[in-house]
């Protein structure tokens, strides 16, 4: 069990002992006597989207406070690295589901993935996507570790019976709003084992840029100092309506012709292979004559955030809690967001009238019309999108609910696993 995308560089990650334990664990912690064992699994450890980048950053918080981590992970992205630094140990493994297409070879990989657990022995099992339910909840029955879910997504239209028939043994769901909690009642997950824990972010990290700062990142992109940036920084997917923005700005530039589009992230993986860089090719076709700046996914997008002006979240589907609109409003840029999913739980008050109806291309051109000059016209916009934040949706209330969850989850299972490990 090791880290890394190959043999060398997994060995590499291997950790021995007891991990060490931050100060934090005795100063915020809400679970100052348990050092409580984690498991987690992850389809792919890299900028992919908001879902690895929460289960990272509550991992590795939750290292920190003294819990020991173990990863079992299918890719290997850009984050590998960060997770080699606390985990105690990184597994690779096929997959957390049989493949239709190999059902016999599939399955065996699957039972082999399951045994590797034994030298585990997790205390509880800690999971972040709904197809990987089947694997955690069988991982439990050897362990005797309950799995707790941090619900990150909306109900799909379908979903593999296999999946389906494992829900009810979810021993604690997080879900991070109350919409996608509802979008889930009537699934198979207990609803009186959910709670809702809106994701928070680092606010000592996300804060806002000096404007030396903002200008010498618009310099170093070729960019006007002085031009109305705005921003889309998440998966390039249909469902986040990335084509909608584009026809927005194509009406934004018609009164702002110097106003620059900064377009970042991968594209998302489709129904096909190619359905995402097709999507990608579209947007390129759509955008022409338009200023607009294509940047790859890359793991820090803090500097891309801070220089905007305004940052743009144009999703059609239920967006769970979105980070991208989070994080600028954490770095004082403010942010235009359909009026879908948890985002209203996030723009609440005064930010109520930063949200659109979804799919309306007028409506989201007028909004960024609206915001054209604001840090001179209204300096003090940038300060209120900060504050309303910053208490609300801090890391540290996000990982103290967490964690209280996950201890309360593995004292439940104590009798199979004999008690989670004793804290330091």
């Amino acid at each position: 069990m090791a880290g890394g995308t190959g043999s060398d560089a997994r060995s590499s990650c291997v950790s021995s002992g007891n991990p060490k334990v931050a100060p934090s664990w005795h100063q915020g912690g809400v679970c100052q006597t348990w050092r409580v064992r984690v498991l987690t699994i992850a389809n792919h450890v890299g900028a992919r989207g908001g879902l690895e980048r929460t289960q990272l950053t509550m991992c590795k918080s939750l290292a920190g406070r003294g819990h020991q981590v173990d990863l079992m992970f299918v890719t290997a992205g850009d984050f590998i690295e960060e997770w080699c630094s606390f985990a105690h140990t990184m597994t690779e493994f096929v997959g957390s589901l049989p493949k239709s297409s190999s059902p016999l070879s599939s399955s065996i990989e699957f039972l082999r993935a399951v045994n590797r657990t034994r030298q585990i022995h997790p205390d509880v099992i800690y999971i972040f996507r709904p197809l990987d339910i089947p694997f955690a909840v069988a991982v439990g029955k050897l362990s005797g570790a309950p799995v707790v879910l941090h619900l990150c997504l909306p109900q799909p239209k379908r979903l593999p019976s296999l999946v389906r028939h494992a829900l009810p043994q979810v021993a604690t769901t997080v879900a991070v709003s109350h919409d996608t909690a509802n979008l889930w009642r009537d699934s198979g997950l207990r609803t009186d084992r959910t709670i809702v824990v809106h994701t928070g972010i680092d606010m000592d990290y996300y804060v806002p840029a000096s404007s030396d700062e903002i200008s010498a990142t618009r310099t170093s992109l070729g960019i006007d100092p002085d031009a109305l940036v705005v921003l889309y920084a998440g998966r390039i997917s249909r469902v986040k309506g990335v084509e909608l923005l584009v026809r927005a700005f194509h009406k934004v530039v018609v009164e702002q012709p110097d106003a620059r589009l900064v377009v970042v992230g991968g594209a998302s993986l489709g129904a096909g292979p190619g359905d995402g860089e097709d999507y990608a090719d579209e947007l390129r076709r759509l955008s022409v004559p338009l200023d607009v700046m294509w940047l790859d996914a890359r793991k820090n997008v803090l500097p891309l955030i801070q220089m905007a002006d305004v940052a743009v979240a144009p999703s059609v589907w239920a967006e769970p809690f979105s980070r991208s609109v989070i994080e600028p409003l954490a770095c004082g840029v403010p942010v235009i967001a359909s009026r879908v999913g948890g985002n209203p739980e996030i723009a609440t008050g005064w930010l109520d009238e930063y949200l659109v109806p979804p799919g309306d291309v007028d409506a989201l051109a007028e909004r960024i019309r609206s915001l054209c000059g604001w840090r001179s016209s209204d300096p003090g916009l940038g300060e209120r999108c900060r504050a309303s934040v910053v208490e609300r949706l801090s890391l540290h209330r996000e990982v103290d609910a967490v964690e209280a969850a996950l201890v309360s989850a593995a004292g439940s299972g104590a009798s199979a696993t004999g008690g989670p490990a004793k804290g330091v």
